[in-house]
């Protein structure tokens, strides 16, 4: 009952909470980009969802307009292309918020696999064979909280399989308590600021 019909109340109030709650937050950054880049402070790219039907995602925008995209170690290539404000959205995730107007959509739910540009074909793959397609992309999920971007595609693949098929409000609870920790000691604020520049 959960799965099929609570959980996309639960999104759709979740969504609005966290969207009133950062607006302060939505409206400076939306200033900040406004000024500083010469393109739409939004930007919106095709990834694969549920049933491996494609949708439009909303970002704040921190590459410049026409940067190819590129999965795996080929990232590394585009990260001079990043200014330090932008690094710092993509760092503390902050980049990632406007997807709450994906979930208000119904484009995706704040749990579950993480969206992938199609282009990341080996994982899509994976996917679809361990059954993970089966549920809504989300803002975050099991695979993020059990390492993120320490997890091979097989890692990955295989915790989105392991949430799609064991949907539960308590499940869906533990990760979004383990996520901002997360975000904040390993891969956000804290490196941000630590690092040299």
């Amino acid at each position: 009952m959960y799965k099929n019909h609570i959980k996309k109340l639960f999104d759709y109030l979740g969504a609005v909470i966290v969207l009133t709650m950062l607006s302060p937050l939505f409206f400076v950054v939306f200033i900040i980009l406004f000024i500083t880049t010469k393109n739409s402070v939004f930007y919106h790219q095709k990834r694969v969802g549920q049933g491996g039907v494609m949708f439009d995602i909303y970002k704040f925008r921190t590459l410049p307009k026409g940067t190819p995209i590129l999965v795996g170690k080929q990232r590394i290539k585009i990260r001079k292309r990043v200014s330090r404000f932008a690094r710092f959205l993509r760092t503390t995730s902050i980049d990632e918020l406007p997807q709450l107007f994906n979930v208000l959509k119904g484009d995706m739910s704040l749990i579950g696999p993480r969206p992938v540009v199609p282009q990341e074909v080996e994982l899509v793959n994976l996917r679809k064979k361990l059954g993970a397609m089966n549920v809504k992309p989300g803002l975050t999920g099991l695979a993020q909280v059990n390492g993120r971007k320490q997890l091979n595609n097989i890692q990955k693949a295989r915790y989105d399989a392991i949430y799609a098929q064991h949907v539960s409000f308590k499940g869906d609870v533990m990760i979004i308590l383990h996520t901002l920790p997360i975000i904040i000691e390993r891969d956000g604020v804290r490196r941000f600021f630590e690092k040299k520049h």
